[in-house]
C-alpha cells in the first residue's frame, strides 16, 4: 500500500489479508473470530474506517510456523511466558493475532464461528479496551438499536470488572 491509497483502497486491502489469514487459519485448524474494528463495523450504525485488521485466535503450537511458512515476519508478545499477541507482517501488509487465554475469549470464539465477534462479545471488548475509537464504537453499536442479550454482556463485563465503564456506555444509547 503507498501512501497516495485511499482509505477504501487500504481497506480494501485488509480485509484480502484478513480473509487470506482466515483460510490459512483454518487449513491449519486454528480457531479464529474477527476481532477489533472490523467486527465492530458488524453492527455500527455508520461506518468507520480502520487502518488494522484483528483476529482473536486460539493458541496452537504450529501457529508461528504455518504464519512464517506462509511468508509473514512475527513478533510474538508474551505475558508470563504464555503468548498473548502475534503481530504478523509482510511487506506493507500487517494483522494482529491476539492470542485467547481465558475461558471468555474461548467462549467468544466459539461464538464467532468462523466469523465477527457476535454483538455482545465486541460490546465487552470494546469495553475492556476503552480507548477513545472503542468508545466511538460502543456508542455507535448502541445508537444504531440491534438487539443484544444484555445479560450476556452484563455478567462479562462484572467478571473483566469494568462495570463502571458499561454502566457509562449505556447513558450514550
Amino acid at each position: 500500500m503507498s501512501n497516495g491509497d485511499s482509505d477504501t483502497e487500504r481497506e480494501g486491502r485488509l480485509r484480502s489479508v484478513l480473509h487470506e489469514t482466515t483460510e490459512l487459519l483454518d487449513r491449519a485448524g486454528v480457531p479464529w473470530a474477527i476481532a477489533g474494528a472490523f467486527a465492530a463495523d458488524e453492527y455500527r450504525g455508520t461506518h468507520r474506517f480502520t487502518t488494522d485488521a484483528d483476529l482473536l485466535v486460539q493458541w496452537r503450537d504450529e501457529l508461528p510456523t504455518v504464519l512464517e511458512q506462509a511468508g509473514w515476519n512475527l513478533d510474538v508478545k508474551r505475558d508470563a511466558g504464555e503468548p498473548h499477541l502475534i503481530r504478523a507482517r509482510r511487506g506493507l501488509d500487517s494483522i494482529d493475532l491476539i492470542v485467547g487465554g481465558t475461558e471468555y475469549q474461548s467462549l467468544a470464539i466459539r461464538r464467532a464461528n468462523r466469523g465477527p465477534l457476535t454483538i455482545e462479545d465486541v460490546l465487552i471488548h470494546k469495553v475492556i479496551a476503552w480507548r477513545p475509537k472503542d468508545r466511538d464504537d460502543i456508542r455507535s453499536i448502541l445508537t444504531a438499536g440491534e438487539e443484544y442479550d444484555r445479560a450476556y454482556v452484563d455478567h462479562w463485563v462484572r467478571e473483566w470488572d469494568v462495570e463502571d465503564r458499561w454502566r457509562e456506555a449505556l447513558t450514550w444509547s
